[in-house]
């Protein structure tokens, strides 16, 4: 009797690790995500026509200008994936709603080595009413089709 619980004892024990062997874990991943394909990034977006930072090297996006004055919207971005277009929108607020200001085709854009960053210069006006504000927004647009998150930048005049 001893022999017969020891070889069901052994059975039992051999058959759990062979059936926990066959379990396979779900992927919880990739049963709620579904890849469509990368997307350019945009890294940042200033205005005016030199690239201040503060003390602790962030680059100082917004600007305040004189009425009526032209300006460039500047768009820092890195890409794995080919661009197709670029798009820059303004609005009176940041949850205000956006109007397009210009698309502009691929082909425009510099590649700066020491940012390490492709720029793009898209020249603004700002608007004529004294102190008011406008908040710019850059999205890139790849090849693909996918939109990249937009970064914004506010324009003040004084």
């Amino acid at each position: 009797m001893k022999n017969i619980k020891g070889i069901v004892f052994t059975l039992l024990a051999f058959s759990a690790v062979f059936i926990t062997g066959c379990y396979e874990e779900p992927n919880l991943l990739s049963e709620i995500t579904t890849s469509k394909g990368k997307v350019p990034q945009i890294s940042v977006v200033w205005i005016g026509t030199t690239r201040t930072t503060t003390a602790n090297t962030s680059v100082v996006t917004g600007l305040t200008t004189a009425p009526g004055t032209t300006t460039n919207f500047n768009i820092e971005y890195t890409s794995e994936v080919p661009v197709k277009e670029f798009r820059v929108y303004w609005a009176p607020t940041a949850s205000g709603t956006q109007t397009l200001v210009t698309s502009i085709p691929v082909g425009t854009q510099k590649y700066d080595a020491t940012l390490r960053n492709y720029v793009l210069a898209v020249p603004i006006t700002a608007q004529e009413t004294s102190k008011t504000s406008r908040v710019f927004f850059a999205e890139i647009v790849s090849e693909n089709g996918l939109v990249s998150a937009q970064r914004s930048a506010t324009l003040t005049t004084n």
